[in-house]
């Protein structure tokens, strides 16, 4: 991989993760007018669980990269990917015994639309290349 294509691919995760983040306080208010404060709280920390668990594995799989270490790059991506298998589980453990009022459906909505942003993000930098 070179080091313009490397640079390309960090700046699209960059992005995804930031369009991520975006979506937190959206999730937030969108719960918040179709429901109640409680549904809010749910939906944001599902957002940020979703969220947290993107940021590891973009960190795990970015750290290294180039032809000569591609055994290391497909390692990162594993460890990166139970990273966030891992994040995501006791992420939702601990808000499913700790949060106290909660909504178990605006909390996995919150994750859904977040994680939603990962399959929609590609197709929109596609349309975008293709304008520009």
């Amino acid at each position: 991989m070179s080091q313009t294509s490397r640079m390309i691919d960090r700046r699209l995760a960059k992005a995804l993760v930031f369009l991520q983040a975006c979506m937190i306080p959206i999730a937030a208010l969108l719960a918040w007018a179709i429901k109640d404060t409680t549904a809010a709280l749910s939906a944001a920390l599902g957002a940020l669980v979703c969220w947290l668990a993107h940021c590891y594995f973009a960190w795990q799989s970015f750290r290294t990269a180039g032809a000569r270490a591609s055994k290391q790059v497909m390692l990162n991506m594993y460890r990166g990917m139970l990273g966030k298998f891992a994040i995501v589980i006791v992420g939702f453990i601990l808000i499913l015994s700790n949060v106290k009022p909660l909504s178990p459906v605006a909390l996995f909505c919150g994750f859904i639309l977040v994680q939603a942003m990962s399959w929609v993000a590609p197709f929109w930098v596609a349309r975008l290349q293709k304008r520009g």
